[in-house]
């Protein structure tokens, strides 16, 4: 199969991507050594934080990947202390995914220094600036949703 040609446009945005997700790597890796929690996990815990009762589909969808890989993200955290999940009052064929104290704490501890060492970064970024770069990222955001729930639709046409 051959692969789709790319602009120059997009070669320079797709390096600039590569090059500021690699700016997040330290606070990621010391994050990961300290609650011995993944990336993908501390995100699963922080959607719940922001909305508990979250389903295994609801959880799909917002971390972009397959049910399946949803599940095993939860059995570990569940071994781990840090969610349970209980039948829905509402569907008894539904489960809801609910944080427990542990859960709870590694958000709170990590939000505040995630959000202040990513404000770090910034930091010599002007108003104007900020602005723009978050309109693009929040597009940039928008347009990778769209491709993930078609991508996504595709591997599970059951939904």
């Amino acid at each position: 199969m051959r692969r789709p040609q790319r602009t120059q446009e997009q070669e320079r945005a797709i390096t600039a991507l590569f090059r500021a997700s690699a700016l997040l790597d330290p606070i990621r890796l010391t994050i990961w050594d300290r609650e011995n929690l993944t990336v993908t996990q501390l995100r699963l815990l922080g959607h719940l934080a922001e909305q508990e009762g979250l389903s295994n589909a609801e959880l799909a969808e917002r971390l972009y990947v397959t049910r399946p890989s949803v599940s095993a993200l939860l059995e570990r955290l569940e071994r781990g202390g840090f969610i349970r999940r209980e039948v829905s009052t509402h569907d008894r064929r539904s489960i809801c995914i609910w944080l427990q104290p542990r859960g709870k704490a590694v958000v709170e501890s990590l939000r505040e220094e995630l959000r202040d060492y990513a404000a770090g970064l910034m930091e010599s970024m002007s108003p104007a600036e900020l602005l723009e770069f978050a309109r693009s990222v929040e597009r940039f955001v928008e347009s990778g949703s769209q491709r993930r729930r078609r991508d996504l639709q595709l591997e599970d046409p059951g939904d």
